[in-house]
């Protein structure tokens, strides 16, 4: 009888550390722009290594969006989930302040994504599945409102959905972070305007 075939290597890197480095990689240049030398360079492991670990470039890609995601829901979203909905609302724009300049005005990873790779399907679902998000999380605050008006309640929804999608491209396009913070302090007054009128 033949022996067994003998064990693969053992992986010699941080599969996590891998991950969050990736995430750096493609938050910076985008998905199409990168390259696996680019990846082997910053990564510090080869092709092989990065397919046989992670299956793929696109796989990798996925993987680092899903801790990108647990990022957002820790440090942004989860601010939505309770308390008065409009003060919820303010507090994350807020939030949103700090989390981009604390990002180096890179804007948000799947914001920048959406306007690059929409000729992948997977990755296209995916960015649809983070409006649907974004728009979830909002929704929750505004079911907190009392006597919000079903078309007052949807167009606000719209309204602050589109200021989520605008900031994070400003801050991605703009050196001006002054830009960033006023575009925040006029979503700000009209959140405040909205719960003036529904007191």
């Amino acid at each position: 009888m033949a022996p067994p075939p003998a064990p693969g290597r053992p992986r010699t890197f941080d599969a996590d550390e891998v991950l969050d480095r990736a995430l750096e990689v493609f938050w910076e240049r985008g998905f199409q722009a990168t390259t696996t030398r680019d990846l082997e360079k910053t990564l510090g492991i080869r092709q092989s290594s990065i397919y046989n670990a992670f299956g793929s470039k696109r796989e990798l890609l996925l993987q680092a969006m899903d801790r990108y995601e647990t990022r957002l829901e820790h440090e942004l979203f989860s601010v939505l989930m309770s308390g008065d909905g409009y003060q919820a609302l303010r507090v994350f724009f807020g939030e949103m302040v700090g989390w981009i300049h604390r990002n180096d005005y890179r804007g948000c990873l799947l914001v920048n994504l959406m306007a690059t790779e929409v000729a992948d399907p997977v990755l296209l679902e995916r960015m649809t599945a983070y409006r649907r998000k974004i728009r979830a999380g909002i929704t929750m605050a505004l079911d907190r409102v009392d006597r919000l008006s079903a078309a007052d309640r949807a167009a606000q929804i719209e309204v602050l959905t589109a200021g989520v999608l605008g900031l994070h491209v400003t801050a991605r396009c703009s050196a001006d972070p002054a830009e960033v913070r006023a575009m925040v302090a006029g979503i700000d007054r009209q959140i405040e305007s909205w719960a003036v009128a529904s007191a």
